[in-house]
């Protein structure tokens, strides 16, 4: 198959379990992109998480792109967005009320990665580590001290693993009408309807009139299994959960093992 497209989720996939590129996902990526293959970085983090590991991997241009905010928003590397979907200000103040009635740690993030909360009395761990990788702050903030057309791009319930396990369910029934998705360890994740890395992965080769079949997608989550179902060829870490393996084509060997660097080298023979 000639491969045109390969989308690669960043947390547990690309990056180690210390946060690290290894060194042959960098040479695979390298060689990948020398053969005129375009490398998209595909995360729930917003673009502020996302462009030191595009750096790292020269992966920049206007015709280089990233999918940020778990496919909420498609920007080329110049940060033009080529598309953006948003969740309204009447969802934000209502996802708020809800999760003060319900005495749950959440954050937001705004379409340029700020991210909000108005948990200023127990800021949650995860939510403090969103804000660490964001690398710009959190932004303490009631619905009302921001402008009636604030618009948010995901909304984030943040907790252990035991405590999200139980609420999952319970929080999926109210918002029935969006993607909830759990995308890490500590994040229950809110978005627009349809709003998934698969319909972002679609929208963009098709933009770029790549047929699907010479796409190939690499993550470790639930929340990849759209994208790695939409592929041509999906590929799951080792790492990954029983949901993306069952749905993939491939399993490569886990995040502390190259995984990326060696789905590469298989599929397009370099």
């Amino acid at each position: 198959m000639n491969y045109k497209l390969i989308a690669i989720d960043i947390d547990d996939t690309l990056l180690d379990d210390q946060k690290n590129i290894s060194t042959k996902n960098k040479l695979m990526i390298a060689q990948a992109l020398a053969e005129d293959v375009k490398i998209v970085l595909c995360s729930g983090r917003p673009h502020k998480a996302m462009i030191k590991y595009a750096d790292k991997l020269n992966i920049k241009g206007s015709d280089q792109y990233m999918i940020t905010n778990g496919g909420a928003i498609i920007e080329n590397m110049h940060g033009e967005f080529i598309m953006q979907k948003t969740l309204s200000n009447e969802f934000y103040r209502n996802f708020v009320a809800f999760t003060e009635t319900n005495d749950l740690s959440y954050c937001v993030f705004d379409v340029h990665g700020n991210i909000y909360t108005s948990n200023n009395y127990n800021i949650n761990q995860y939510t403090v580590a969103m804000a660490f990788e964001n690398n710009d702050g959190l932004h303490i903030r009631k619905p009302e001290d921001l402008s009636t057309n604030f618009e948010i791009t995901k909304a984030v319930i943040n907790g252990d693993e035991p405590k999200l396990d139980e609420i999952t369910n319970f929080i999926k029934d109210p918002f029935a009408d969006y993607f909830v998705v759990r995308t890490g360890v500590g994040y229950l994740e809110i978005f627009p309807n349809r709003v998934n890395k698969g319909n972002a992965v679609a929208f963009l080769a098709n933009k770029l009139g790549i047929d699907l079949q010479e796409v190939m997608t690499i993550g470790d989550r639930d929340n990849d299994i759209p994208m790695l179902k939409v592929a041509g060829t999906g590929v799951a870490m080792g790492n990954a959960t029983a949901g993306s393996k069952a749905v993939c084509d491939y399993i490569t060997t886990d995040n502390n093992h190259d995984g990326v660097g060696n789905a590469i080298e298989k599929f397009l023979e370099i």
